[in-house]
């Protein structure tokens, strides 16, 4: 009777906040015996099928299940998707796992996705000339992520933070993020390893890439391919923070390096600049291997008491994931996770129930 009431109160919170704008919460759920019913999708095309029966301003709930819900695409309409958290709380064991997830069309503009696990994702992957804009990728743990898909689409405003990304190691593309004809993207609050090869983490143009954490990964560096881009408040654990030739018009601020191939920033090279940077210094993270091909649960990026990134930022927060507006979440959940749910063993007919309920929410 527990996990039903706890159920009950997130889906209460849930529709309470839906009534206010009008929205649909469609559930995706492709658990062994779920039972469909209005705005309930099962079986093994469940999330696609939520996708196709939405429509805009939508909410669908990916329930966390043992089997994957496959490949899915958003077309020409504004979603907002949501799973289960970055890293939940252990009593949950199963995350909301996808393969590719793609967006394709302008009027896709405005989608959210949030707190699934899955291997790419795609942007305006359709040739078709339009910019796919407004996009909040968070609380998502993925190898890959491309756009636009075509030469002749583009991407603006964009915000990618407290995601978690593993790289190639997966898929095998060159890049954790593979960014081309791209405006106002934001790359802030995340972990980001290397890929599966001698590249580096990042390509793009343009980019504000600020207070992560590049963590061992390959033999490249953090950077792929990067122009024109502002770099600040980021910790490199193992990933280089140099850029190559032909790299130009970058600005490293306050960002702190430590034991990799290349501690140094460039500087006077290309019209790339680097003030109040960190170079070469530990920075005393409380449990991050250096040398590991996947980041594991148990890793925790908390910057220990003596850190020298402690308030060192450009802003005057940390350098790394904890600083910023947003600081790093673990959990990275929507859910409002309840960790107390306090109720009497016995009540007797015409008296209160009294319940006291603890909860964490995002």
């Amino acid at each position: 009777m527990k996990t039903l009431r706890i159920l009950f109160l997130i889906s209460t919170c849930l529709s309470l906040s839906l009534v206010a704008f009008s929205q649909n919460l469609l559930t995706a759920n492709n658990n062994p015996g779920a039972t469909g019913g209005t705005n309930v999708f099962t079986g093994s095309t469940a999330l696609q099928d939520a996708i196709d029966a939405a429509v805009d301003n939508d909410i669908i709930y990916v329930v966390p299940s043992s089997t994957n819900y496959g490949d899915v695409t958003i077309t020409d309409k504004v979603l907002t998707i949501f799973g289960v958290g970055l890293q939940p709380d252990k009593d949950i064991g199963s995350r909301s796992l996808v393969d590719d997830l793609t967006i394709n069309g302008a009027a896709s503009s405005g989608c959210r996705i949030s707190g699934l696990e899955f291997d790419r994702f795609i942007l305006a992957n359709t040739n078709l000339g339009y910019t796919l804009s407004n996009i909040l990728l968070e609380n998502s743990r993925l190898d890959v992520m491309i756009g636009p898909g075509f030469a002749a689409n583009s991407l603006s405003n964009v915000i990618v933070r407290n995601n978690i990304f593993n790289g190639g190691n997966n898929t095998g593309e060159a890049q954790s993020l593979e960014l081309f004809d791209i405006s106002n993207f934001v790359i802030s609050n995340n972990i980001i390893r290397g890929s599966c090869c001698v590249a580096g983490a990042i390509q793009g143009d343009g980019l504000t890439i600020q207070n992560n954490l590049f963590h061992y990964g390959g033999t490249g560096g953090a950077f792929h391919d990067i122009d024109n881009s502002i770099v600040q408040n980021n910790i490199f654990y193992g990933a280089s923070p140099a850029v190559g030739n032909n790299q130009t018009g970058n600005s490293f601020i306050n960002n702190l390096s430590f034991s990799t191939a290349n501690d140094t920033f460039t500087d006077g090279v290309d019209g790339n600049t680097a003030t109040g940077n960190i170079v070469a210094m530990d920075p005393l993270l409380t449990n991050v291997p250096l040398t590991t091909s996947f980041w594991n649960d148990s890793n925790d990026p908390t910057l220990m008491a003596l850190s020298p990134a402690l308030l060192a930022g450009q802003d005057g927060t940390d350098i790394g994931p904890s600083g910023g507006a947003i600081p790093f979440d673990l959990e990275g959940t929507l859910l409002p996770l309840v960790q107390t749910l306090n109720i009497p063993a016995v009540v007797t007919q015409g008296d209160d129930l009294n319940v006291n309920v603890r909860a964490k929410g995002n």
